[in-house]
């Protein structure tokens, strides 16, 4: 069994001495990946910081008031965010202002634990309501569109679908029960 690499017949005497030449004691075979700076954007009115793909939450989205999405009172992203403004980058504009709460038209601040993911609608809260009166302003506006698409499935060629008032729900099929209850004479709690 060999236990060293020895040359090959075809090799010619430069590359034989290089595998003889032997390498310094401080010789350190390890690749330097660049450092790479977060890369900071401005959306809207939010900084959106990418802290690059070793992190386990890439992108970081920090407002005016020094929050970080990802909730950290340290987090990366709002030193990269200082650094970007230390080094002369543009600001973010300021808000222009939400509108007032539709229910009692009090001041509404930004809340970003409650913007729709799918819908892209921002959060709020009211300053006098809370978060009650945007979930009211958000089930009132999910009413709205449940009654103006009846279907759960809609009609297609050869089905004729199925309407959402079609479905019986628990209460329902508890009715139905308690009326065939009295007039059977049948109680099942006796």
């Amino acid at each position: 069994m060999k236990t060293e690499l020895s040359p090959s017949r075809t090799t010619n005497s430069k590359n034989r001495d290089l595998l003889n030449m032997k390498k310094p004691n401080n010789f350190k075979l390890r690749e330097t990946l660049p450092v790479t700076a977060p890369c900071v954007l401005i959306r809207g009115c939010e900084y959106h910081v990418d802290l690059g793909t070793d992190h386990h939450h890439r992108i970081h989205r920090v407002n005016k008031n020094k929050e970080c999405s990802c909730g950290a009172p340290f987090c990366e992203a709002i030193d990269a965010v200082r650094l970007y403004l230390q080094a002369g980058g543009a600001r973010a504009p300021d808000p222009s202002g939400l509108p007032p709460c539709p229910i009692c038209g009090e001041k509404t601040y930004r809340d970003t634990n409650w913007d729709g993911k799918i819908t892209r609608d921002l959060g709020w809260r009211c300053s006098s309501g809370g978060l009650s009166h945007f979930l009211q302003v958000k089930t009132e506006r999910i009413r709205k569109q449940f009654l103006k698409n009846p279907w759960l499935f809609p009609p297609a060629p050869g089905y004729p679908g199925v309407r959402r008032d079609e479905l019986m729900t628990w209460e329902t099929c508890e009715r139905i029960h308690q009326q065939v209850f009295l007039t059977t004479g049948y109680d099942p709690r006796n």
